[in-house]
């Protein structure tokens, strides 16, 4: 487990997301298109054990892209292959998808004959059952242009909380469970220790929305939101459907996180007070 540094190149195979072309990242990493078509039985040898190669024949039916990743040197590598994780995560909480990394090889998928290595970077095997994610022309569009103001955004702790949050809560399999995940990313960015229904929603329908009628419209749904979440985490029962209150939370979350990317900055509460109509 963990991550390989040899050479100055390396490839973390991704699950869950696909992409039709090469899409910068940063200047060290581009996500790239991968097919799955490896033959496992001619790099049988690279394996440590059974478990690993069957890992990696389950992991291939829906290996779908890859991360390239370059460095000056194998240890600026091995670091640069171990954030490349991040760069997994936070795609998924960006594109609303379940998305991971599982193998690292030191060649693209589609010359992995000639590979001298093929790792199992963990044993969690998310994602692997998940339809690919497509990118479409307009996600390609938004990654190129805000993606890099999103990576920066990670150096700050609530915002990291919130990305995980958005990435990790598909790994559970119980709605209430997924809801306090989610709600701990929404909370995390917005500060509130008061008043926190009609706050939160407050501040989240004005960073959403300058217009102050939709503003008002995402403040009635986040309420209503914040009450099912309230009554889902503390065990009680719910009148809603708890599938649709997880759908409709994670895209809220989603919405947020998007939004800090494009201002390049998180919800600053004390500008988000004005009331909505």
């Amino acid at each position: 487990m963990g991550m390989v540094g040899i050479g100055t190149e390396s490839y973390l195979f991704v699950n869950g997301l696909s992409t039709s072309k090469p899409l910068p990242l940063h200047n060290n990493i581009t996500l790239c298109p991968a097919k799955s078509s490896a033959k496992w039985d001619g790099v049988l040898s690279l394996f440590e054990n059974d478990i690993d190669f069957s890992i990696a024949v389950l992991s291939n039916a829906t290996i779908s892209s890859q991360l390239y990743i370059t460095a000056e040197s194998t240890e600026l590598l091995l670091a640069s292959t171990w954030n490349a994780q991040w760069d997994c995560v936070l795609l998924g909480a960006l594109l609303n998808c379940n998305t991971m990394c599982n193998l690292q090889c030191d060649q693209a998928l589609e010359n992995i004959e000639k590979a001298s290595y093929l790792h199992v970077t963990n044993y969690e095997l998310r994602a692997l059952l998940s339809p690919p994610y497509c990118l479409s022309g307009s996600d390609e569009a938004w990654l190129s242009a805000n993606y890099e103001r999103a990576y920066k955004l990670l150096e700050i702790d609530t915002f990291q909380t919130a990305v995980h949050a958005m990435a990790s809560y598909r790994w559970h399999s119980v709605p209430r469970v997924q809801l306090a995940i989610l709600w701990s990313g929404i909370e995390s960015l917005f500060n509130v220790n008061a008043e926190v229904s009609f706050r939160i929603s407050l501040y989240i329908a004005n960073f959403l929305s300058d217009d102050s009628e939709q503003a008002d419209k995402i403040f009635k749904k986040v309420k209503k939101l914040y009450s099912a979440r309230s009554t889902a985490v503390h065990g009680n029962k719910t009148k809603d459907s708890l599938e649709n209150v997880v759908h409709e939370s994670a895209e809220l979350l989603n919405q947020i996180l998007m939004r800090c990317a494009e201002r390049s900055s998180l919800p600053n509460v004390e500008d988000l007070v004005f009331r909505v109509n």
